[in-house]
């Protein structure tokens, strides 16, 4: 079944930026306490070490993604990260730069993934966000990566969309529960998050929903190659496959684009990438 591009809430320019953080500051914890993108680490790796960079521009980040965990298992301790996002969780930011010494740092600036300012320059993530985009706008996140010469890493894990609406019910009460509960492991806990989480469970219908609808909106690896096939250049090599170390049933799809100019031109041995 292919992708099905419904609404979320998140991406609804009048959802209130309040409701916005206290979904995306869930987020992180989930995020935090799971070992799911662990196994992205040796994709980025390899490409940082291709490109010979160690700056990565994670891009729809949230309230941070994956990076307050999996910075620390990168074998480069050199590493330094910049969180962006179009509706940028500032408070977070700033706590996550403070507790991590400034390894990770951010751009209080509205960015755009399709148009990344000229000076943010380094290996470009994105994590459980491409299908915030439609099929053209992938293009143009691609596109503007290898335009200007920018490395990028696409990781998201996608299930099978039929299942996912065969137990539909079912996943959408253990989101509802998941976001309560999860709630107060958000620091700074406050009484507006309380309101809308716990008491007004505001956030956890409209996070269950946002949930359902990305299962159904992301992309497979042979929609990512069907949508970028063409976008690939002399200069510039695009790879796209699977990887199944945490899941079968619902692997974990990857693109990566590296600018190929004063590297090697061949391909990177990635593991898993079936």
């Amino acid at each position: 079944m292919k992708r099905v591009h419904l609404f979320e809430f998140m991406d609804l320019r009048w959802y209130p930026d309040a409701l916005r953080v206290i979904q995306t500051n869930i987020l992180q914890v989930i995020m935090r306490s799971t070992r799911a993108f662990d196994y992205a680490v040796p994709y980025i790796t390899k490409t940082l070490d291709e490109v010979k960079g160690a700056t990565v521009v994670d891009l729809c980040s949230g309230a941070s993604g994956p990076w307050l965990r999996i910075l620390e298992r990168f074998p480069d301790k050199k590493i330094n990260v910049i969180l962006t996002d179009k509706y940028p969780n500032t408070r977070m930011f700033e706590r996550i730069r403070e507790k991590t010494g400034g390894r990770i740092d951010f751009s209080g600036n509205h960015v755009d993934a399709m148009n990344v300012p000229a000076g943010l320059k380094g290996v470009r993530t994105i994590f459980t966000g491409f299908h915030h985009f439609r099929r053209n706008e992938v293009r143009r996140v691609i596109e503007d990566a290898r335009n200007k010469k920018q490395a990028i890493c696409v990781f998201d894990y996608v299930p099978d969309k039929i299942l996912t609406l065969i137990l539909f019910p079912l996943t959408f009460i253990i989101s509802i529960l998941q976001f309560w509960f999860l709630s107060f492991f958000v620091r700074p806990l406050t009484f507006k998050q309380i309101l809308f989480t716990n008491i007004i469970p505001v956030v956890p219908l409209t996070a269950a929903w946002d949930g359902f609808v990305s299962a159904m909106r992301k992309y497979g690896a042979d929609e990512l190659r069907e949508i970028t096939g063409d976008i690939g250049t002399p200069d510039y090599r695009l790879s796209i496959g699977r990887d199944y170390s945490l899941s079968k049933a619902a692997p974990m799809t990857w693109l990566i684009g590296v600018p190929v100019t004063g590297v090697s031109r061949h391909s990177p041995s990635f593991v898993n990438s079936r």
